[in-house]
């Protein structure tokens, strides 16, 4: 009588070679996170470049844009809580390393008003071209004002008060103007997103953006 052999699933797996796990696709959310940090580290590292190569962006009456305070604050506006806070302080980062001095002013100012940003837009504020157009003006006003007071009145600069009114206060001007275009761009782009890759979870994060 001939015994009866019998494979357990281990056996099987050896003789049969290594089982191939089939990769699922990714899912509306999963999508819709990977295209929207794409795109805001394509328009970080973008104006990161404009604006701080010399002769890459036009200045006005020596007025220098300051393209990355108006994309921080509509960035902030639009991910909210953490991702809106990393990508901010990968922006401060970014400029702190271009500048002549590496003391982290940068990336600090925008950790801490990326912050701000989006706790206003959780608890207080509505997601708005208005609202926008505030948080954008209070924010590169605070920015040059404190970089102003830091590197010209505290290192005791000369003519200090009329640097702050001839370059300071139009350089602030100047990036202004981009705020609205910037949360333009940025609305429809997120629309189009949510309209690519709809999930349930996101009906109530952008429908005052209707």
């Amino acid at each position: 009588m001939k015994e009866r052999i019998t494979f357990d699933s281990r056996t099987r797996q050896s003789q049969t070679g290594p089982v191939r796990r089939q990769r699922r696709p990714l899912s509306n959310e999963q999508k819709h996170k990977l295209w929207t940090n794409v795109v805001f580290v394509a328009l970080i590292l973008l104006c990161h470049l404009l604006q701080n190569t010399p002769h890459m962006f036009p200045t006005i009456v020596g007025a220098h844009c300051f393209l990355l305070l108006p994309l921080t604050v509509c960035i902030a506006m639009f991910l909210h809580n953490l991702p809106a806070t990393m990508l901010c302080l990968f922006a401060g980062t970014l400029w702190d390393v271009s500048a002549a001095h590496l003391d982290g002013f940068n990336a600090i100012f925008f950790l801490l008003s990326s912050t701000g940003v989006c706790l206003l837009m959780n608890y207080l504020m509505r997601n708005n071209l208005w609202t926008a157009n505030i948080l954008g003006a209070l924010v590169i006003l605070l920015y040059v004002t404190l970089h102003w007071l830091c590197f010209v009145v505290l290192r005791g600069v000369d003519q200090g008060a009329v640097t702050y009114f001839t370059y300071y206060l139009p350089s602030a001007l100047y990036s202004f103007a981009f705020t609205p275009l910037f949360y333009l761009a940025l609305r429809r782009f997120m629309r189009s997103i949510r309209e690519r890759y709809p999930k349930s979870s996101m009906a109530h994060s952008f429908a005052d953006l209707r």
